[in-house]
């Protein structure tokens, strides 16, 4: 009986978030995030100039002409609510395909992401972290379903919204568990046709840099120096989960160790995204959104292996 009311205020509490998503999406404007104008920018150039630039360093095709041709066109409630919704739809794909299309648990899972500040208030706004996320979780269900065509497109689409999903894709086709794709070589020729059709989005960027690869650097925050990198890896790590939710975490881990049973065969895989999404992350150590992934894998293995009542703790302290 208690269980049937907790699954029902899960419920009610999820559904209570989604509107006050849409909520904000109606009136939150175009967001506060410094690239969202610059990747409008991009449609409008092209659009009104036929001249090609890029929002940041690498540029981002897929996310830049997708958001800029909603919020060109339809404003930015529909662009807040496009980026909103490919969030809930990629951490719903997410789920169902890691759990084997099994909805145990599905509810806490989502509220565990939605009760995350970072998760929820950054995806309420134009932004492509939520696109690659999207595409990536396409391609990892049709992976999973061994339609492989679909997989590669929907993965190079991903790499298209946002370039370093190449390395989530690489994790995902080595370590994911799959029926039909167990030999290493048939793994290394299918990334290899990932990365190349991913890549090909890139390439106006790469004629117009002269075919140097410039434009690939980012901006590292290494002034503080080695300290500094490290300070500010561990200060977002904690500002993403916040102190007391990060603190429970490691608590339980520590303390329950011994009872959370590892059900799930794609525990491999999803502690691989979550240590290649932190390496990843250490290297440059800027927006928080950047270890989405990692979050969102990791609450997966929580929603799974933990207890019901820590995992409700959890959610709370978020």
């Amino acid at each position: 009986m208690n269980s049937i009311n907790f699954l029902r205020l899960e419920k009610i509490l999820v559904i209570f978030l989604f509107i006050l998503g849409g909520y904000l999406c109606f009136i939150g404007g175009y967001g506060s995030d410094e690239d969202t104008l610059p990747m409008f920018g991009v449609f409008r150039s092209l659009l009104e100039s036929g001249k090609l630039m890029t929002s940041r360093f690498t540029g981002y095709p897929v996310a830049e002409i997708g958001l800029g041709f909603i919020a060109y066109n339809f404003g930015s409630f529909y662009a807040n609510l496009v980026t909103y919704t490919f969030f809930i739809l990629a951490i719903y794909i997410i789920f169902l395909t890691l759990n084997d299309f099994k909805k145990d648990n599905l509810f806490l899972f989502l509220l565990l992401c939605l009760s995350n500040q970072f998760l929820f208030f950054d995806n309420l706004e134009p932004i492509d972290y939520s696109w690659a996320l999207f595409f990536f979780s396409l391609g990892l269900y049709f992976y999973k379903k061994n339609i492989l065509e679909l997989s590669i497109l929907f993965f190079a689409i991903s790499i298209g919204a946002r370039l370093n999903f190449g390395l989530f894709i690489v994790v995902a086709i080595l370590f994911f568990d799959s029926e039909n794709h167990k030999k290493l070589f048939t793994k290394l020729r299918i990334i290899f046709v990932i990365l190349f059709l991913g890549c090909l989005f890139y390439v106006p960027v790469w004629y117009q840099n002269s075919l140097n690869f410039e434009w690939l650097t980012a901006s590292r925050p290494t002034s503080q120096g080695v300290l500094g990198i490290f300070a500010r890896f561990f200060y977002k790590i904690t500002l993403a989960f916040n102190f007391l939710s990060l603190l429970l975490i490691i608590l339980i881990f520590i303390t329950y160790k011994k009872n959370i049973k590892l059900n799930n065969v794609n525990n491999n895989f999803i502690f691989s995204i979550i240590l290649s999404n932190l390496a990843l992350f250490l290297w440059i150590p800027a927006e928080i959104s950047y270890i989405q992934p990692a979050i969102i894998f990791l609450y997966f293995f929580i929603a799974n292996n933990f207890k019901k009542n820590l995992v409700n703790i959890i959610i709370f302290s978020n």
